[in-house]
């Protein structure tokens, strides 16, 4: 019987096809700050050493947390949620504070939308603002570089 050969492009084409959220080791969600009363949505997964968390935020409430905190309003038009990533080295619970990171944001009928995140020195996280206006499943990846390393990490998040 003859075994098929398998090129790595295919291997690499097929890995790119799977929804990165199935790779997810660990994942949990909380529905509010504790002490803030703000809405928002985190959840954490585990991809190799690194805790990859991401918060989904309506922009009313992004507003309101960054008037609480003094910070400028640099909210984009046009779009209803911020999402924010925070990378941190499981090893060494640091933050991974110099990545490259850019995020796709799915919406149920499977339009994309893609953003490279932009780095807030103050909260030691990646950001953007995504329109994600209707109900249902989103699919949310991000591919992250930093020093040699190349990873990637995946959530759904469910509008209702």
């Amino acid at each position: 019987m003859k075994k098929p050969i398998v090129s790595l492009a295919a291997v690499a084409a097929l890995l790119l096809t799977i929804p990165v959220c199935v790779r997810a080791q660990h994942s949990h969600s909380q529905g509010m700050a504790a002490d803030s009363g703000m809405q928002m949505d985190t959840r954490t997964v585990l991809v190799e050493d690194v805790q990859v968390s991401f918060t989904i935020m309506a922009n009313e409430e992004h507003r309101k947390m960054l008037k609480e905190m003094q910070m400028k309003d640099d909210v984009e038009p046009g779009t209803t949620h911020n999402i924010t990533v925070v990378l941190k080295d499981q090893n060494t619970q640091k933050e991974i504070i110099d990545a490259a990171v850019s995020m796709k944001v799915i919406d149920p009928k499977g339009k994309d939308e893609i953003k490279t995140l932009k780095y807030e020195a103050m909260m030691k996280s990646y950001d953007a603002y995504f329109s994600m206006p209707e109900n249902g499943q989103y699919q949310i990846l991000v591919l992250f570089r930093y020093g040699d390393q190349k990873k990637t990490a995946g959530i759904y998040y469910e509008m209702q």
